[in-house]
């Protein structure tokens, strides 16, 4: 079963290939789900969420666990990926704003052709960024 959005834009920000099959690629993108991170900026330690959700009938989209199972998802399938990232301070945390990327994944045999926009066009993590961290879940 095709989980596509109507949402997702004609015109994509980078386009690359994951060397799996897609049924492994869609297990791997079921890694990022709830995964949390944390760093340094030049604003102090920064904690980033990251929420997975799949497209659910072609207008919305609904959350990826790490346990969920998508052993039905065929051919082709749409994924929302919303960094959030929250400055940690003492005197309490500070929200900054959310990245929202649009993935697309395409069932091409031995190799699954992804494509990659980010929505809104806002300062932070790139497309190319966002290639980094999904080609990682593979490395």
């Amino acid at each position: 079963m095709r989980r596509v959005s109507y949402l997702f834009p004609h015109t994509c920000d980078l386009m690359f290939d994951v060397y799996q099959p897609f049924s492994i690629y869609l297990q791997g993108m079921t890694k990022l789900a709830d995964r949390q991170d944390n760093f340094r900026t030049a604003n102090g330690p920064v904690k980033r969420e990251i929420a997975v959700s799949i497209a659910h009938d072609r207008l919305g989209f609904e959350r990826i666990r790490k346990t969920s199972h998508l052993e039905d998802v065929t051919d082709e399938a749409d994924i929302q990926i919303i960094l959030t990232d929250t400055i940690l301070k003492s005197s309490g945390n500070v929200p900054m704003n959310e990245q929202i990327f649009l993935v697309k994944g395409i069932d091409k045999g031995p190799f699954t052709e992804v494509y990659v926009t980010k929505s809104p066009a806002i300062p932070g993590v790139s497309a190319l960024d966002m290639k980094k961290i999904i080609q990682e879940l593979f490395a």
